[in-house]
């Protein structure tokens, strides 16, 4: 019988290594074009940034049928604009998800401190047991953490100063812990007026939908910090669409505010106007929109349409 994921067709690997000229001689031969002037600069990117994750680039430039790069993208240069059109996109992703981790572990934080105790991570009958995220995992995630960082100022102090509880409160505890602790710490409170009111914070009225928000800013804040391609590239974990609805009587807490995220969830668009939406909440300073559209400026129209943004993106509900 065969196996999920394998095929009756696996073969021995057997594909040779290239050196950076090797392989950009193999790329001339399939119609890359290297200005004389970038003859010295092309082999170091291949050299130190890596020729698999450069092809991830040129990939979509070369035809499937006949193997030859398409015209108008064969060119050393627009190569050097892909990647660096993922460079400025990365870098300003991580300081946009950054603001959304900070605004979420401080909203959930806070709330759980002030309602429960601070150190409601201590309580069982807070959570609901779940196979990936149980009550011990979590203990056993923020022993990790905060004993990884224990030379940190505010984590030295309480163990300097206290023996009971044996961890720190929430806020030195919460400045420790990643994203994806928050997100699934979110999704296993067992109490749904919790997870209401602390979504409501920003404007959701939907535990689900809030849920799957935190699950897709996780999903990319990884992909961003281990470098992941963005540009042309789907997203794994999807935000779902909002449709706010405001109880009768307009309990605080609710919104009718919709968020319509596009056809597609998948895109980084759909990210990007979900995690602008979060961050809108905060009533804090953002540039998110406005630092976008300096960098989609700077590149080939299509390199937008590739990250999934429309045209009139920018004129769009939400932004």
């Amino acid at each position: 019988m065969q196996k999920a994921g394998f095929s009756f067709f696996r073969m021995k690997f057997s594909k040779p290594a290239f050196t950076s000229n090797q392989l950009i001689t193999k790329l001339v031969a399939q119609g890359f074009v290297i200005d004389p002037a970038d003859s010295a600069t092309a082999p170091r990117y291949f050299d130190y940034i890596g020729a698999h994750r450069i092809k991830g680039y040129w990939y979509s430039s070369v035809d499937p049928t006949t193997k030859q790069f398409r015209r108008g993208r064969e060119n050393f240069q627009y190569l050097v604009q892909q990647v660096s059109f993922d460079d400025e996109m990365r870098a300003l992703l991580w300081c946009v998800i950054g603001k959304v981790e900070l605004a979420v572990r401080s909203a959930m934080a806070n709330y759980l401190s002030t309602q429960v105790s601070p150190h409601w991570f201590l309580d069982r009958s807070l959570f609901k047991h779940t196979r990936d995220w149980s009550f011990g995992q979590i203990l056993r995630k923020i022993e990790d953490e905060v004993g990884r960082l224990n030379e940190r100022r505010a984590v030295k102090h309480y163990f300097d100063k206290y023996t009971d509880p044996y961890l720190p409160p929430s806020w030195v505890m919460s400045e420790c812990v990643t994203l994806g602790f928050w997100s699934r710490t979110y999704q296993a409170l067992a109490d749904s007026s919790h997870k209401k009111t602390i979504a409501g914070k920003f404007g959701v009225n939907q535990p689900t939908v809030f849920e799957s928000w935190l699950h897709s800013v996780t999903y990319l804040r990884n992909l961003v910090a281990h470098h992941g391609q963005i540009l042309g590239v789907q997203l794994r974990i999807a935000p779902q669409n909002y449709k706010g609805t405001r109880q009768k009587g307009g309990t605080k807490g609710t919104s009718g505010v919709s968020l319509h995220l596009g056809s597609d969830t998948k895109s980084l668009y759909a990210a990007a106007k979900m995690m602008n939406f979060l961050i809108n909440r905060t009533h804090l300073p953002n540039s998110f929109k406005a630092d976008l559209l300096g960098i989609f400026a700077k590149y080939p129209r299509n390199f937008m349409a590739a990250v999934g943004f429309p045209v009139n993106w920018a004129t769009e509900p939400g932004w």
